[in-house]
């Protein structure tokens, strides 16, 4: 697989091609559309992407190794067809909505201030994950381990505890209504 290193590519690089698949390593990619477009088998090792519309890509067997992605829009993207070795990734100001993380091995992965309408996280290891100020309305929680992982600025969830594993799990007391919606109690002040 080719390798390419500590480049920068913008919008004018990708005006009439397509991501060439080959090893990413140490790039930025600012103010792209690869919406629709496939990253099968592409790896990406410590690159960032900035601006970037990736809805709808192909991600099997891509991998992302230290990636970080910035101001994204990254709408139905299924994860869990990814590379599971060594993913780790960082997400801020990015829109997530309608995309899948089943089963996917996300500790200490940040979102910060992110839209994650409808995301399903079921059985995805969230151990010391960080929701910080971010939307999770209908996000799935199945079996999810969110043990130590940080909800205290999060919005709109909602998580069955039962269902769940909570272990050290932070809250704020503004938003305990997410864990409390389907014991049928009434909250009041």
């Amino acid at each position: 697989m080719k390798i390419i290193e500590e480049k920068k590519f913008t919008a004018q690089d990708f005006k009439k091609c397509t991501l060439e698949i080959a090893q990413y390593e140490l790039c930025e990619f600012h103010n792209i559309d690869f919406s629709n477009q496939s990253f099968s088998e592409a790896k990406f090792i410590e690159c960032r992407f900035v601006g970037c519309d990736l809805s709808l890509i192909n991600l099997t067997y891509a991998a992302f190794q230290e990636v970080s992605f910035d101001t994204c829009k990254m709408l139905g993207l299924y994860f869990d067809t990814c590379s599971n070795f060594l993913f780790q990734a960082g997400f801020k100001n990015c829109k997530l909505d309608n995309s899948s993380f089943y089963q996917v091995v996300l500790k200490q992965t940040v979102f910060q201030e992110c839209s994650l309408q409808s995301v399903d996280f079921s059985e995805a290891n969230l151990t010391q994950a960080k929701f910080l100020n971010s939307d999770l309305l209908n996000a799935t929680f199945m079996r999810t381990n969110l043990s130590h992982a940080d909800f205290s600025t999060a919005s709109q969830f909602r998580i069955h505890p039962d269902r769940n594993q909570l272990k050290e799990t932070q809250f704020s007391r503004s938003n305990l209504e997410g864990l409390l919606q389907d014991y049928s109690l009434k909250l009041v002040e």
